[in-house]
């Protein structure tokens, strides 16, 4: 799903989580949601989860209006861009859970805002791994969001 730093590109504290998260993400992807066959597929589904009033309720002020681009099959990693509010999703990975990484970064800086004051956070920190288990367990579903969280607490990290 990608690559240390590649996600935000503006990261000051090493990604320590990040090959952790990848891996637990890995290990569920074919029990997390749907397999996208056509790239509107993907555009929709991203458009019909952050414009459910449930997104706005979980990460206020998150982006709403998201660009969704399309990447080539020889891009090595999904990107997300913050500030811009546009996540990249290269051919070959169009899943739920790479798009769910994806959208997490967006809402993350939102988890850390409602919860100021707050050390800065790598990419894949805890207000990360918080946005994507609650993006999973909302809009995917319970299973996959036990799941999810079963590998990530198997990883060693501290998920809620």
């Amino acid at each position: 799903m990608g690559e240390p730093g590649d996600h935000c590109g503006d990261d000051v504290l090493p990604d320590l989580w990040v090959e952790a998260i990848e891996a637990a993400e890995d290990a569920v992807t074919a029990s997390v949601g749907p397999t996208f066959r056509r790239w509107t597929e993907v555009v929709s589904w991203v458009h019909g989860v952050t414009t459910r009033p449930e997104w706005d309720e979980l990460f206020p002020g998150a982006p709403i209006d998201i660009d969704v681009r399309r990447r080539s099959s020889s891009a090595h990693y999904a990107a997300a861009h913050v500030a811009s509010a546009t996540i990249f999703i290269p051919d070959g990975s169009w899943t739920a859970m790479v798009v769910v990484h994806e959208l997490a970064h967006l809402a993350a800086p939102h988890v850390v805002a409602s919860h100021l004051p707050r050390a800065p956070e790598p990419s894949h920190g805890p207000s990360f791994v918080s946005a994507e288990l609650t993006i999973v367990r909302r809009f995917v579903g319970i299973e996959a969001w036990a799941a999810l969280r079963a590998e990530l607490h198997a990883a060693g990290l501290g998920v809620g």
